[in-house]
This record gives C-alpha cells, sequence and structure tokens, in this order.
C-alpha cells in the first residue's frame, strides 16, 4: 500500500448504489459512459474578423451503460419492463457510482440524477465458447453530481 495521496485509482474497484441499495441485488462487472457535453455556439461580432465568440449553451449527459452477471431476480429486466409498461412511479432512480481504494475505502463518487433505463440487453450465446453471461442496461439520466471523499 502506498501513502502517496497522488497516486491514481485502479478503475476496477468500485460498487453501483440504485435508490441507496448497494448493487441492486448484483455486483456490477462494468460502468462506461460516464461523460457529459456543453453545446457551444458562435456569436459573430461586427467588424471584428479574426474570431468569433465561443459561448457555452446546453449540457447533454451521455448514457451510461452497467454490465453484470445475470442476476435470478431479473432486477435490471423488471426496471425496464416498468418504462415499457409506463409505470411513472418505478421509473426513476437516483443511481451513484462509488470509486474505492485499494483498501475498498470510498474516495469519490459520482451520482445520477433521475436516471431511468433506456435500454436492455441480455446475454450472448455461443455453445462454442467459455465467456461468462452477462446482462447491460443504458441508463439515461439528468446530469451528474460529483462527491469528493
Amino acid at each position: 500500500m502506498s501513502d502517496n495521496t497522488d497516486d491514481p485509482y485502479g478503475s476496477f474497484n468500485f460498487h453501483v448504489e440504485i435508490d441507496g441499495e448497494s448493487g441492486i441485488e448484483a455486483l456490477f462487472n462494468e460502468v462506461s459512459g460516464l461523460k457529459g457535453d456543453v453545446e457551444e455556439f458562435e456569436i459573430k461580432e461586427g467588424g471584428v474578423n479574426g474570431y468569433t465568440h465561443k459561448m457555452p449553451g446546453r449540457v447533454s449527459w451521455g448514457p451510461i451503460t452497467l454490465k453484470r452477471g445475470i442476476d435470478p431476480n431479473q432486477s435490471f429486466y423488471n426496471w425496464w419492463r416498468a418504462v415499457v409498461e409506463n409505470q411513472s412511479g418505478k421509473i426513476r432512480k437516483k443511481v451513484r457510482i462509488v470509486m474505492l481504494d485499494e483498501d475498498f475505502t470510498e474516495k469519490k463518487s459520482w451520482t445520477l440524477v433521475d436516471a431511468w433505463p433506456k435500454s436492455w440487453e441480455g446475454p450472448a450465446f455461443n455453445s462454442g465458447g467459455s465467456e461468462l453471461a452477462f446482462e447491460s442496461i443504458t441508463l439515461n439520466h439528468h446530469g451528474v453530481t460529483e462527491a469528493k471523499k
């Protein structure tokens, strides 16, 4: 273990909480897509021909994909079905992605605001392979807030 607080953290130590539940009844193998972009627009000022003013506009947030092994309780699939069936009270959830250090101490977290499943994907099957069966769910959300420990 290093005492240097400037050392980077590994991307393999993390957990995900959905509405305060650690891992929504399953462990996650992968989280991807933690991203935000600011739209830019240009203002052309009369008499200024050397440049245009670039200004920030709306923020768009990329979808987050969560992957994990198949869960017999089908919690991902059931959440996605709630969207398909328009069960409004069960759709939006707070999702928290937590980065851990080598001692499994929380170091940083990102919270997805009002997340809901955009798509669900079941496992791929191949009788000649030996891969594990994973399912994934892609979430849309209204933004990311970051908390530092």
